[in-house]
């Protein structure tokens, strides 16, 4: 059994055998079997706001056991919008729950996921009984996880993934202040939710239990806090523009007909073979929207976030994972023994059916000096059996371009030494040519 969250003491997570189980003490059995026999509890689960659960009696504490999810994105792979997503998702959830005498005791963006597309709540522990107080003992946490990351993405266009990756707790009003400078002047939220609270010692928060002839009143004070946080949160939704979300409508390396041949291309293959995609460098998801029609899992991942932006605002219930992920720096693994939470890579060896690989292979040759057979070694092992592949020869115009006066560092990188170092690797089945762009060439392979 392997542990894989032990941060609340209260409620511990293992897997065991693919079964995610959560263990909790026999005297909580009570608390949580009556919360999931509340109608309202049921809906959320209905609505996929929250995962599946059933409780199971052990020796000496009591199971929560929950379907275990293959594959999701968590706040570290994030865009900002699926992080804005997340914090609508987790105040919707905290309204509806104190509507029926529940609230979450944490705000924290961990407790969130992204699976097919759509946030997904796992922390059950975090759900208690309402202790009628007026207080949110989770407010601090929510601004710190939701509010100020989405404030200084907005004003510094630094990634949700990166801020996470170094501040698991979220960013604090006194660090996002020496971030912002004269920028937290901007807006009456800023000074509200970063200078003000910098400036001050926050105050600890006294969980009073007040009188039951108060309770209505409580309530509507807390509705109104959680509102309140909700359009805050609401005037914060990020915007999408960036040069590559415009790029499939400005590229002159193509003609209209290659992108035909290539779409053509990569349905043609799907239809046969509808197992687990993804399509690295998935850019505003022309080829995911194509494999979504035919694939068991669709998957996509792209290095600037207002492409990952694009996708997601525009999915239309489509089912699409999506991860803000740079293929020549992928996510690492963090957080305790550095197990806590996986890297990219290491959980996604071997995953995919297929990987759908075009017009990625010259940036990183040019931009990020990783040789070929190094970026071929790892698509292999990502894959289980197929890569659809476009290479990018060395007198393409985007090559030289990006190679600039270093491109005869590059004389090497033809047609013909490709095919002999992909052969390492894979067995090629197809080539395709493309008529506008001759320098560039479609592969179908297949994993030794």
């Amino acid at each position: 059994m392997k542990r894989l969250s032990f941060r609340d003491p209260l409620s511990q997570v293992y897997l065991k055998d693919d079964q995610i189980i959560r263990k909790i003490n026999k005297n909580e059995k009570f608390f949580f079997e009556s919360l999931f026999n509340m109608n309202f509890f049921k809906i959320m689960i209905e609505n996929k706001w929250i995962q599946n659960t059933e409780i199971k009696d052990n020796e000496n504490h009591t199971e929560i056991n929950h379907q275990k999810i293959d594959n999701f994105t968590e706040v570290t792979e994030m865009s900002s919008y699926q992080l804005f997503l997340a914090g609508i998702l987790t105040l919707d959830i905290a309204i509806t729950s104190l509507k029926n005498g529940y609230m979450l005791k944490d705000a924290s963006a961990w407790n969130v996921v992204f699976h097919n597309g759509k946030p997904l709540f796992l922390d059950i522990g975090s759900f208690e009984k309402w202790d009628n107080s007026k207080t949110w003992i989770g407010y601090g946490q929510f601004i710190r996880h939701f509010l100020i990351p989405l404030i200084i993405n907005k004003e510094l266009k630094i990634p949700i993934s990166k801020l996470f990756l170094t501040n698991r707790d979220g960013i604090y009003p006194k660090d996002a202040k020496n971030k912002l400078g004269l920028k937290v002047f901007k807006s009456l939220k800023y000074l509200e939710f970063i200078f003000v609270p910098s400036m001050i010692k926050s105050p600890s928060i006294n969980r009073k239990i007040y009188n039951s002839t108060n309770t209505e009143m409580n309530q509507k004070v807390l509705l109104t806090i959680l509102s309140r946080l909700r359009k805050k949160l609401l005037s914060l939704e990020p915007l999408h523009s960036s040069f590559w979300t415009k790029y499939t409508e400005k590229r002159d390396h193509y003609s209209k007909k290659d992108i035909d041949i290539k779409k053509n291309i990569v349905e043609n293959f799907l239809k046969k073979n509808n197992g687990k995609t993804l399509d690295i460098g998935c850019n505003t998801g022309e080829f995911l929207f194509i494999a979504s029609k035919y694939c068991d899992e669709t998957h996509g991942i792209d290095f600037d976030e207002d492409c990952i932006n694009f996708i997601q605002k525009n999915l239309d219930g489509k089912n699409i994972s999506l991860a803000n992920v740079n293929f020549s720096n992928p996510t690492p693994s963090i957080g305790w023994k550095n197990e806590e939470t996986l890297g990219y890579i290491k959980k996604n060896l071997n995953y995919f059916d297929t990987i759908i690989f075009f017009g990625i292979i010259h940036h990183l040759i040019t931009i990020d000096r990783i040789p070929m057979i190094d970026v071929i070694e790892l698509l292999s092992k990502l894959t289980k059996k197929n890569l659809i592949f476009e290479f990018v020869s060395n007198k393409d115009k985007k090559f030289l371009e990006l190679a600039s006066v270093n491109n005869e560092l590059y004389k090497n990188h033809t047609k013909e030494n490709f095919e002999i170092i992909v052969k390492k690797f894979f067995s090629i089945k197809e080539i395709f040519e493309l008529e506008y762009n001759n320098e560039r060439t479609i592969y179908i392979l297949e994993k030794n």
